[in-house]
């Protein structure tokens, strides 16, 4: 009898688990035979601080890049509660569904036009009422952009995509119009804020002050000039005026953006894997591993002997504002279609 009971508890665990294998085999493969879903005249603003995306739809993908709070996207399909968006730099990627505000195009026209402020700290919070002892509602990155509602004291009342109100402290923020107007373009300021970020730690796909990639480096020092870079290193050696280093650095510049890579060969197309904006004086700023410089010059203690055998481009960014891959903030919420 103790034998049957327990070859019947044996064998109704074996078909519980049976069946529930036969479930999940069927769920996978109905996920995985389901194709997106087209989504037209769709845009979105972010609603976090720092939105991350990625290569494919869910958290096990890899983590593209990421996008901060304010920035327009425009929606192209969705898979469940993921969706594949456009950003303004025309960088394709995925999105989960919680980290966006979704809006037609008459919804997204009055957005984009109201009047905006933008983070200018590296890191800080907005506040549920106009007292830094008080709850926090978010935190907050250099870039953040938000809709100014009123002034209050030293705060500003601003409103999120979604709709709630929260406070940011003036002297962390400013109009984005008259921020936008006092921006200079020029080799010592984006030196000078290249090397304002030293020490920040390296992320694959980083963007923002909190870490960032190498080329989301980049992005970050002339995004603070009100300039959008495409987004990875390849994409931003074809943009900008290039600069000839065929017989050496003599015709480089402080501030412009230095590639390294393999050059190409018969058989293969130029491969471009880092990059770094030069300061001048053979010695150049880059993220790997953290910010910090390096050295083209075999005598120098910071020499890097490896992107210094692989330096193979360089482009110039200042004058060249507006010309393809170069953007101007002014032209935040257009995104190509």
């Amino acid at each position: 009898m103790k034998n049957k009971i327990f070859t019947e508890s044996v064998l109704r665990k074996k078909t519980i688990l049976f069946s529930a294998a036969v479930i999940l085999l069927v769920s996978a493969c109905s996920r995985e035979t389901k194709h997106p879903e087209l989504i037209e005249n769709m845009s979105g603003i972010i609603n976090v601080s720092v939105a991350n995306l990625y290569t494919e739809p869910g958290y096990r993908a890899e983590m593209a890049t990421q996008i901060l709070l304010g920035a327009p996207i425009r929606v192209l399909q969705h898979d469940r509660n993921w969706y594949q968006v456009k950003t303004t730099e025309g960088y394709l990627a995925w999105i989960p569904e919680n980290v966006f505000v979704k809006m037609d195009t008459v919804v997204f026209e009055h957005f984009k036009n109201k009047k905006k402020i933008i983070f200018t700290d590296d890191f800080g919070f907005a506040y549920e009422f106009p007292d830094t002892q008080q709850q926090r509602a978010s935190d907050l990155v250099f870039g953040c952009m938000l809709n100014w509602v009123e002034d209050a004291g030293n705060f500003y009342k601003v409103a999120y995509p979604d709709g709630r109100n929260a406070y940011v402290l003036k002297s962390q923020a400013d109009f984005f119009d008259y921020w936008l107007s006092t921006r200079e373009v020029n080799a010592d300021s984006i030196v000078k804020t290249a090397l304002s970020l030293k020490g920040i730690p390296y992320l694959w796909g980083g963007t923002p002050v909190k870490s960032m990639d190498c080329s989301g480096f980049t992005k970050t020092v002339l995004l603070r000039h009100g300039i959008i870079l495409l987004r990875d290193a390849s994409e931003q050696a074809t943009a900008g005026i290039q600069v000839d280093i065929s017989k050496g650095y003599d015709n480089l510049q402080a501030g412009d953006l230095m590639f390294f890579g393999k050059k190409a060969t018969k058989d293969k197309e130029e491969q471009i894997r880092h990059v770094a904006i030069y300061v001048g004086d053979q010695e150049f700023i880059h993220a790997n591993g953290y910010v910090k410089s390096g050295s083209l010059n075999p005598e120098s203690p910071i020499y890097d002997a490896l992107n210094s055998r692989e330096f193979i481009r360089a482009t110039r960014i200042a004058g060249a504002v507006g010309t393809k891959g170069i953007k101007s903030m002014t032209d935040y919420y257009m995104i190509d279609k």
